[in-house]
């Protein structure tokens, strides 16, 4: 395993002519990606990461964002940072400032959610990690944070609340459980550019 991940993280090393995130992760901080737009970048091209917002979003597209973290090399796979010490370490920096970002930006959004008389009201965040195995394509690592809620925020399998979904059955016997259906909408390009500057002055 060691060596598979010694040779994964020499061949992501460098950067892919045919990966949109490879070209992203060269652009600056308030640079348009051509769908989002960086907003945070950390460490150098061999140990560093860059965020990007998102246009879209699964959820209320007047209260909520996606945003995207990415390595600067083309890594495929989480057990790859193990072998970069600063590498793993820029990782744990930029995740926990894009999370404290999203968290104040929603307060901000949101003044039901900081309310003194509503504590219920908290921001839940949740995150989705894309990392391949070593047979599929080699597609570049990505980490997506969103807020967790209304139809993106459903329990998935590795929650314990998945298990008390009811279940139903169809006529060949397999069994299932309803869903709510979930469709990216654009947020309005105002909003998207107040974000970006927000998420900006906060991550930076």
């Amino acid at each position: 395993m060691k060596a598979q991940n010694e040779k994964l993280l020499k061949e992501g090393a460098s950067h892919r002519k045919n990966c949109n995130l490879c070209t992203e992760s060269l652009l600056k901080a308030g640079d348009n990606t051509g769908y989002g737009a960086v907003i945070y970048r950390i460490g150098s091209s061999k140990n560093g990461w860059f965020a990007t917002l998102s246009p879209k979003t699964g959820g209320n597209p007047r209260l909520d964002f996606t945003i995207q973290i990415m390595p600067s090399m083309h890594l495929t796979h989480f057990s790859q940072m193990n072998q970069n010490q600063k590498l793993a370490e820029n990782y744990g920096i930029c995740f926990s400032k894009v999370c404290s970002a999203m968290t104040t930006r929603m307060m901000e959004d949101n003044p039901l959610r900081a309310s003194a008389e509503k504590r219920e009201l908290v921001v839940s965040i949740a995150t989705y990690g894309k990392s391949t195995t070593w047979k599929e394509k080699k597609e570049h690592l990505h980490i997506k944070i969103f807020p967790f809620g209304g139809a993106i925020g459903q329990p998935y399998t590795v929650d314990s609340t998945f298990e008390k979904k009811e279940i139903f059955t169809e006529k060949n016997g397999n069994k299932f459980v309803k869903m709510l259906p979930v469709k990216k909408v654009m947020i309005s390009r105002k909003r998207f550019n107040d974000l970006k500057k927000r998420l900006i002055s906060l991550l930076n």
